[in-house]
């Protein structure tokens, strides 16, 4: 069944607003803000960094930004007090209670991914629309600014070094994004994440997953059944999620809509 748009659901404001608490699990790149040519061109705006520190400091509301990348450059883009942060798809994680903590042992991989980043160095040398993005215990090759040909050509070498790792019993994971191909150690998702993070909540708890990728569609699975899911998506696609929202824009106006009615309750109660 394809997902209905998220504001369609009729009992959408009585669940934000009688909900005894909410877990509000956010990927960043295209949910919070837009694709970008560049990942550093990705940057939050100023309203949705107060937006997010509303909801941080809101009662009765546990906020995790879950992304694909660094831990570190996820607290730099949102330095937003009382929230959680996710990295690298749910190895790296620093709760809002200030746990810090990763889901596998990742310390040898720092080894294995600088060894397989000099031999993805050549792809990223040969042409300029590529990016090979460095996160320490993940790589990821960027190809949407590289013609179609190339971007494929560059996606199969990427592969094949990989598989070279593979082949010698390196335990790697690839998965595709949007114009971008990531490795990254098995044991690692989105989904544990969340799992992890929901498992310190009571059954009372109606938590929310928003992503707009293929990475997230593990935490969808999660939350499946137990609260509610929403792709990021201008045209449909098959997902896990039930709902959809079509663009950043409207993932800010369901947040603010979101705070607005726990701000009533709070206020009938």
């Amino acid at each position: 069944m394809p997902p209905r748009h998220l504001f369609s659901l009729p009992n959408l404001d009585a669940l934000c607003e009688t909900a005894a608490r909410i877990f509000l699990g956010l990927d960043y790149d295209g949910t919070l803000v837009p694709i970008a040519p560049c990942p550093e061109e990705a940057r939050p705006t100023p309203d949705l960094c107060a937006l997010l520190s509303q909801l941080g400091q809101a009662p009765r509301i546990e906020v995790a930004i879950v992304s694909g990348r660094p831990l570190a450059e996820l607290c730099t883009l949102l330095p937003i007090p009382g929230i959680s942060y996710v990295g690298t798809h749910g190895l790296d994680m620093h709760t809002a209670t200030g746990e810090t903590r990763q889901l596998i042992p990742a310390g040898a991989f720092t080894t294995i991914m600088a060894r397989l980043r000099r031999n993805l160095s050549p792809i990223v040398a040969s042409d300029p629309g590529f990016l090979l993005e460095d996160k320490r215990y993940a790589l990821a090759l960027h190809y949407r600014q590289a013609q179609p040909e190339a971007g494929e050509q560059g996606v199969a070498r990427f592969l094949a070094a990989v598989l070279e790792f593979q082949r010698k019993g390196v335990a790697l994971d690839v998965i595709h994004g949007k114009k971008v191909v990531e490795v990254r150690p098995v044991g690692v998702s989105k989904g544990k994440a969340i799992q992890y993070l929901l498992s310190h909540e009571n059954n009372a708890t109606l938590p929310f997953y928003l992503g707009d990728d293929a990475t997230d569609e593990d935490a969808f699975q999660v939350v499946n059944g137990r609260g509610l899911t929403v792709l990021v998506a201008n045209s449909p696609q098959r997902t896990a999620a039930r709902y959809y929202l079509q663009t950043p824009q409207e993932v800010l106006n369901f947040l603010s809509r979101l705070l607005d009615l726990r701000q009533v309750a709070k206020t009938a109660h």
